[in-house]
């Protein structure tokens, strides 16, 4: 067996690149049963033919190729995504619909058939409504370094939850504290008295959580719980939360959460909280197990000292599960002996990122900015979509393309952010199987948009069966009597056989048996190329004969195919045997003749057909894919026109002598051409010498005799009139010319007003006085001398026409 295995082998990588990728996938290793076949790729069948003598699991061509009935090929086929259940998204702006009746998430069930190798798609849409129903969980710390925070909150609860209500008016509060197990080394009884005295307060009994007050609208009952509560003192500076956390999204009914509303659980702390494995300090080892444990009067957590607190990966996986949003408010520590802690902070950043649809926000140091926290905190968590995947199997493959605000696309993208009431947001989901469960052929996953209430449950049907497993043979007289299960056409041989009829027997086998696989004057068995199993040569899929002597795989290719491929032909010994229809040493021709037609000609008569093509003759004007095209040569409308004249007008070029030679037609004069002529045969139009146009049809006849049909009418033209004719230039001329001296006219008139307006504009800005006139100079002139000190001069001059040149000087010199 091992040289059988060795052999194949060597075979296939013999043959490996000269082999289609599809192909190597399907009968490369060939597998022993359908099932694994079906393992291979959605292109591999399985022929359940009990004769059939090739590789069964092979492509479709190459089962039908190789003689297997298509109804005897095992090759089942996904149905793609069916949607069970697709109810519309509401509307954005409706108000006051209940919370069972709202969908933010369409469509809401799927169903998938997938076989491995196979794809599909699915489309989520979500939208964001106005109103929706908000279920809020306020869990805090009621450990002492919270004493500063739970008398804030006191007086904040109320502006609380009427900022919640301004957000959505279906809203609901609920209540709930945690401090740690009460164990040792946990809880030291004996310091209680001193911590509480900081405070001048009494300390409340230590617990590890109690649900203080369910989800309820009654606002004023929140105030009034926060009143009765004081706080409690553990030893240890991290805390309990986790414990607490588990029980309020494990306890629904306990806690009061709706179905399909939005949920919140607001975890304000100022410290860590344990985990698993932190419960052996008080030898608690058993782990958490994610159920609820209230008590059913006081609400307290009755496991607390019997199982260890959850670890991460639980409280991710039920916060999933029940669609819970934790806001982590982290506060300062103000007991003098801690202060700050500056890892409190990146540790619930960290944790906030593992969590699904948690964020993180740091309080101020009395927690009086809670509400603005948490206002922010749900805007936050409201703005954004981020697809999840819940309990998705291993055998599939999700990619994923989201569209968000804008149609902006985004290849593999989960997230939209930035969206407001009413914004649509698709994801596109493309499924690859990839394999098969083992524990089952059905799986069942969820796509979840964190906070909204709403999800996309798909089942997965895995196709990893033939069906004909179901209708075995076990003991068949086929499998060598009985010494096998005869099954999809093989033999499932027991134990001690093999052998493809599980005729071959592991006890009995000997060395002579090799000597019937030797053939005449050959030194190895089955001549190298085969292996000897019980007396006979198995050759494999590129051998065949007695001996493996016959090469089926060294025939001539086409296209680049052996014998052009299944559909055309297949390699026998060396020669290509040619299906019907496909002619040629590596049946690369086509035998059919019909391709070359024209009216019952082979290639017009103007070639011969090789192949299924027309190859025409070098010597013939005529070209062409059948030899029917011929440029050069005048058409039967050019060549019938002077024949058409003489025949059925007696005009033309032609005497009734030469028409009587040149024109052999049989020509019909009809008054008008019936349509059914018009739809079988050709039109000609050509004008004669009177410049009328004549019309005429031409055609086959039965005998494969030209017909021509002629229209008894000719369409001439009419006389030309003249008058109007003339008429109308002058009048053309003559409205040209008015709308040429109007449009001037208009445009002289427009020019004028600008120019009008432009003067009116220069008149207006002038600035002078009627008693002077702008053009007027004075004839005075004014010297100064700038070496005289202390002194001034001037002198002026005066031009008159009565009085003559008269010279005036006046000197101003300083007094003494």
């Amino acid at each position: 067996m091992d040289r059988l295995v060795l052999n194949l082998a060597l075979l296939a990588v013999w043959i490996l690149p000269a082999a289609s990728q599809a192909d190597r996938d399907c009968w490369f290793d060939p597998p022993a049963s359908c099932a694994e076949c079906l393992l291979r790729g959605p292109q591999c069948g399985w022929c359940i033919e009990v004769d059939y003598s090739g590789t069964r699991c092979n492509t479709m061509v190459n089962l039908q190729a190789g003689g297997c009935d298509q109804a005897r090929i095992m090759n089942p086929q996904g149905n793609g995504t069916v949607l069970t259940q697709n109810l519309p998204l509401t509307e954005a702006g409706l108000r006051g619909i209940p919370a069972d009746d709202i969908v933010q998430v369409s469509p809401q069930r799927a169903h998938l058939e997938l076989r491995p190798g196979e794809s599909a798609q699915l489309r989520l849409q979500v939208r964001q409504v106005q109103d929706y129903p908000v279920d809020m969980y306020y869990l805090m710390d009621l450990s002492s370094s919270m004493f500063d925070d739970l008398t804030t909150l006191r007086t904040l609860g109320s502006r609380l939850a009427s900022t919640m209500q301004r957000i959505t008016s279906n809203f609901r509060l609920g209540l709930g504290f945690y401090v740690d197990k009460t164990a040792l080394p946990y809880v030291n009884p004996y310091t209680i008295d001193t911590v509480c005295a900081q405070y001048n307060s009494p300390c409340a009994r230590v617990f590890s959580y109690r649900n203080a007050l369910p989800l309820t609208t009654n606002i004023s009952a929140f105030t009034d719980t926060l009143e009765r509560e004081e706080v409690a003192v553990n030893r240890d500076f991290p805390e309990g939360g986790f414990d607490a956390l588990m029980q309020v999204a494990a306890c629904d009914d306990q806690i009061g959460w709706r179905e399909g509303a939005t949920r919140l659980v607001v975890y304000p702390t100022d410290a860590l909280s344990k985990m698993a494995g932190d419960g052996k300090l008080a030898a608690i080892l058993p782990p958490n197990d994610g159920q609820c444990h209230l008590h059913p009067g006081t609400g307290e957590y009755l496991e607390s000292n019997n199982q260890d607190y959850p670890s991460i990966g639980q409280l991710a996986n039920i916060l999933r599960q029940k669609n819970i949003q934790p806001i982590f408010a982290i506060a300062e520590d103000r007991r003098p002996a801690v202060r700050y802690k500056p890892h409190v902070l990146p540790t619930y950043q960290r944790l906030s990122q593992l969590l699904p649809g948690s964020t993180m926000a740091t309080l101020e140091s009395d927690s009086s900015n809670i509400v603005e926290l948490v206002e922010e905190a749900y805007r936050q968590l409201r703005s954004q979509v981020k697809l999840q995947v819940a309990s998705p199997p291993a055998e599939l493959q999700l990619q994923f393309t989201s569209t968000c605000r804008d149609g902006q696309v985004t290849p593999g993208g989960t997230r939209c952010s930035n969206l407001t009431v009413g914004d649509t947001v698709e994801f596109e989901v493309t499924l690859t199987a990839t394999g098969c469960p083992k524990d089952g052929q059905a799986a069942q996953f969820s796509l979840v948009p964190v906070g909204f209430g709403g999800e996309l449950t798909v089942n997965v049907d895995f196709l990893c069966s033939c069906g004909c497993e179901d209708s075995s043979q076990p003991a068949s007289p086929h499998c060598s009597s009985g010494n096998g299960t005869l099954e999809c056409g093989v033999c499932m041989c027991e134990s001690n056989r093999y052998g493809q009829q599980c005729e071959c027997s592991a006890e009995d086998e000997t060395s002579a048996s090799g000597a019937q696989c030797v053939a005449p004057g050959a030194d190895g068995e089955c001549s190298g190329r085969g292996v000897c199993v019980c007396g006979r040569c198995e050759c494999g899929d590129r051998y065949s004969g007695p001996f493996c002597g016959c090469d089926n795989f060294s025939c001539d290719r086409s296209s680049g195919q052996l014998c052009g491929g299944p559909s055309r032909g297949v390699c026998k010994c060396g020669q290509c045997a040619c299906v019907s229809g496909w002619q040629g040493n590596a049946c690369q021709c086509s035998s059919r003749t019909d391709t070359c037609m024209v009216d019952g000609r082979i290639c017009n008569d103007q070639g011969r057909c090789e192949c299924g093509k027309c190859v025409c003759n070098p010597d013939s004007p005529y070209g062409g894919e059948r030899c029917d095209s011929c440029p050069t040569c005048p058409g039967h409308c050019v060549a019938n026109q002077a024949c058409v004249q003489c025949l059925a007008f007696q005009t033309g070029q032609l005497t009734s002598e030469q028409c009587s030679e040149r024109c052999p037609l049989n020509v019909t004069i009809v008054q008008s051409l019936p349509d059914d002529i018009l739809d079988s045969a050709e039109t000609c139009r050509f004008h004669d010498d009177d410049d009328c146009i004549v019309t005429f049809t031409y055609g086959k006849s039965h005998n494969n005799e030209l017909e021509v049909t002629v229209k008894k009418t000719k369409e001439c033209p009419g006389p030309v009139p003249v008058l109007p004719i003339v008429l109308g230039v002058i009048g053309g001329i003559v409205l040209i010319g008015l709308a040429l001296l109007v449009l001037w006219r208009i445009l002289i008139y427009l020019y004028d007003r600008v120019e009008y307006r432009r003067f009116e504009r220069e008149r207006q800005a002038a600035k002078f006085t009627s008693s002077e006139n702008p053009l007027y100079k004075s004839n005075t002139t004014r010297f100064s001398n700038p070496t005289f000190r202390g002194r001034k001069s001037s002198a002026k001059l005066y031009d008159d026409d009565d009085l003559g040149d008269v010279m005036e000087l006046t000197s101003e010199q300083p007094s003494a």
